[in-house]
């Protein structure tokens, strides 16, 4: 024990088969109640918990659960560390920076590590080492209670888990149940009312925008109004999906891009130039982030497409499409993202993806964050392809 700090045992749970999870359980949710967690913080530690235990079950050969308090002279932390006596994570099994695991191949695993980057989300601090003797993961948790008052807390712990034995396992987890419950209701209710109040901000801004582009008299000033007023809709429109879905992660994404093309051409049509966009694809999902960053890129790329690629012509043709590859040769297959027109092309040598614009920054930032990779062709009309990971998206 250091100087100023203190570290105490609460107790420690063995776990060798399932029947133990319930146990694994019951404990934690006494200790939280002792330490005066609140619903929703509680509901996330044990989650975290039950997650890192099943783990330790399922593929370590079970082990132990060490439950123990921390304090110093400016905080208190409950750490719990979870040890399997398994051989460790496996060879293609990695841990890097922010101790986020990631798989070096992208076919999928038997299951080991299923559910790490979800409790190092829920943890305050989480930690993982792995050998050949076995894996210990380590999760923290913040305390909002003064650490002097741990010692007391510690002991009170102590003397309810004393009391579990002589409690009717059934009606113990029926309670923990109904408080579970009531927790992820209230959690649904808030969810619900940020979706209502974000959705209304992001109409607003867009009216906004709207009105200043009516208003301006400068042909410049409007065209940077409708290039603002797509990049705004295209978020505004995964959020409606996000919430249409009420999965808050998940976005089908074809309708979502046939959305931003018909808003954008909305936004850019003029008497003088008749364009169609086509849109098509697979019938795919992606996460909630990578739909806004998709939304964006198209409506940038069909941007560009207004503004460059119909100089001079009354007519034209952009297509959007989302595809599965099968060509990559070394990585498998792929998911495409491309969009082309049938405009007036490049002048040979020049490469605009490596324009400076805020919108190619912004393509290949977007692009990047996913992995993607970009090409581009600029012969008979223009196209960009951009090549995303197999595990990017997922058939619907």
């Amino acid at each position: 024990m250091q100087q100023g700090r203190s570290d105490m045992d609460i107790i420690t749970v063995r776990i060798g088969a399932e029947a133990d999870v319930p146990r694994v359980r019951q404990v934690s949710d006494t200790i939280a109640q002792a330490f005066g967690l609140e619903s929703f913080a509680k509901t996330r530690m044990i989650t975290a918990i039950l997650e890192i235990t099943r783990n330790a079950l399922q593929h370590g050969g079970g082990g132990k659960v060490h439950f123990h308090a921390k304090a110093d002279s400016a905080s208190s932390w409950l750490i719990v560390r979870v040890k399997d006596q398994g051989g460790g994570l496996p060879a293609e099994m990695q841990f890097v920076k922010e101790r986020r695991p990631f798989k070096a191949s992208r076919n999928p695993s038997s299951g080991m590590g299923l559910g790490l980057s979800g409790v190092q989300r829920l943890a305050d601090t989480f930690d993982l080492q792995s050998s050949s003797e076995g894996t210990c993961a380590e999760l923290g948790f913040a305390i909002a209670a003064n650490p002097k008052t741990i010692p007391a807390l510690v002991e009170e712990a102590g003397l309810k888990l004393g009391e579990l034995s002589d409690t009717d396992p059934i009606s113990e987890l029926s309670r923990q149940n109904r408080e579970l419950a009531e927790a992820m209701a209230e959690r649904e209710l808030l969810i619900d009312e940020v979706h209502h109040r974000t959705g209304n901000n992001l109409a607003l801004i867009i009216s906004f925008i709207q009105l200043s582009k009516r208003n301006t008299q400068l042909a410049e000033t409007r065209e940077a109004m409708a290039q603002l007023e797509a990049r705004v809709h295209s978020v505004a429109k995964v959020h409606q999906e996000l919430q249409r879905a009420h999965l808050g992660e998940k976005v089908t994404l074809i309708p979502l891009l046939e959305n931003v093309a018909r808003h954008a051409q909305d936004a850019f049509s003029n008497p003088e130039l008749d364009i169609v966009i086509s849109v098509f694809g697979d019938p795919v999902v992606v996460q909630g982030a990578a739909a806004v960053d998709l939304g964006l890129i198209v409506n940038e790329l069909i941007t560009n497409a207004y503004k460059h690629a119909f100089n001079g012509l009354k007519e034209g043709r952009v297509d959007v499409s989302f595809e599965r590859s099968l060509d990559s040769k070394e990585d498998g297959p792929r998911w495409e993202l491309k969009v082309a027109d049938n405009g007036i092309g490049m002048p040979e040598g020049v490469k605009r993806e490596r324009s400076n614009s805020l919108g190619w920054r912004m393509i290949r930032a977007m692009s990047a964050r996913h992995s993607g990779e970009i090409a581009t062709v600029g012969g008979d009309g223009f196209a960009t392809t951009i090549t995303f990971p197999e595990d990017f998206a997922n058939l619907a």
